[in-house]
């Protein structure tokens, strides 16, 4: 089998922290953010690339300028959506993810363990190029896989930040993480 690459992009920054509202849109940064990505040159040559987004506003908002510029359909995967957090309060959600990123994989609930064994199993399936539009903690828990860590958390992938993981034979064989922000995620 070829090498397939596949691009992974946070999507922009939101209207809304994710315990105020379970799916914001852009905000206009986040909207400007979007449209900048149509001459960043890392994604100059994409007209052979599927493109895939989560259901969530902010990251189909995130893939239109792209889509729109290389004329494609978007096809959503819920699979690349956020974290699972069902049965979590709004209220909550900022202590509870503090607190899932902190555990160590093999103690996550059976939900977000799943979550992330489906992730993977997503991504090793993949047979062409392919951009993904997709949130902070699903970058991580793939990052976090393939690099044995031990927890979610891995990096901070900034708003609109590429992450490239290259496969072949169904098989990771590298990847180069996107732009970093050391900051809080936006709960």
């Amino acid at each position: 089998m070829s090498q397939i690459n596949i691009i992974l992009i946070r999507h922009g920054e939101a209207s809304a922290s994710w315990g105020d509202d379970p799916d914001p849109g852009l905000s206009q940064l986040g909207e400007n953010q979007a449209i900048e990505l149509i001459d960043n040159n890392e994604l100059l040559f994409l007209e052979n690339y599927h493109f895939i987004s989560s259901p969530k506003s902010r990251a189909l908002m995130t893939a239109a300028p792209l889509a729109k510029k290389y004329n494609k359909d978007v096809e959503i995967n819920a699979v690349f959506s956020e974290i699972p957090s069902n049965g979590i309060d709004p209220k909550d959600k900022k202590d509870w993810l503090t607190k899932i990123i902190k555990m160590d994989l093999i103690n996550l609930p059976n939900e977000v363990n799943n979550w992330r064994s489906e992730l993977t199993k997503q991504i090793l399936s993949i047979e062409r190029d392919t951009i993904i539009f997709s949130h902070f903690m699903v970058i991580n828990a793939l990052i976090a896989e393939f690099t044995n860590n031990r927890n979610l958390l891995c990096f901070y992938p900034d708003y609109t930040s590429i992450t490239k993981i290259i496969v072949s034979n169904n098989k990771v064989q590298e990847f180069h993480i996107g732009g970093e922000r050391k900051t809080p995620i936006n709960l």
